[in-house]
C-alpha cells in the first residue's frame, strides 16, 4: 500500500494486555515493525516516541536486542515502556481512539476493524 499511496500504517492495541504492535511503511519500505509478543519479528529502527521512551528507560539499542531474561527487558516488557500502539499512532498520524465520529475524513485515513478470534 505504501508503494502506491506513499504511506501505510497498521496499529494493534489491546485493552486486555495482549500486546502492542505497529507497522509503519513509506514508499514501499518498512520503516518499523514491532510486535510486543514476538520481538524477534521486529524490523527497522525505533524512532519518534518509541525511541524517546527507550532512551528514558536507558535502552540505547532496540528492545528486540535485549536478552529476554535481563532486568532491563523485564522492566520494559512489564509495561511496554508505556509505548502503546495508540501513542505511536497519534504521533505518526492519528489515534483512532480519540477521533470523533463527526470529525469527517482525516486526510484520507482508512480504518479497518477485524472481528475477534473465536
Amino acid at each position: 500500500m505504501s508503494a502506491q499511496f506513499g504511506k501505510a500504517q497498521l496499529f494493534f492495541h489491546s485493552e486486555q494486555n495482549d500486546g502492542e504492535a505497529w507497522l509503519i511503511a513509506e514508499r514501499g519500505r518498512i520503516l518499523r515493525r514491532w510486535v510486543s509478543e514476538y520481538p524477534e519479528l521486529a524490523l527497522g529502527e525505533p524512532f519518534g516516541v518509541e525511541r524517546r521512551l527507550l532512551d528514558a528507560y536507558g535502552i540505547t539499542g532496540k528492545p528486540e536486542d535485549l536478552a529476554p531474561d535481563s532486568d532491563l527487558a523485564g522492566d520494559w516488557a512489564a509495561t511496554w515502556g508505556d509505548c502503546r500502539a495508540t501513542t505511536v499512532a497519534e504521533e505518526n498520524s492519528v489515534d483512532p481512539t480519540k477521533a470523533a465520529a463527526d470529525t469527517g475524513s482525516i486526510s484520507g485515513m482508512l480504518v479497518a476493524a477485524a472481528p475477534p478470534f473465536e
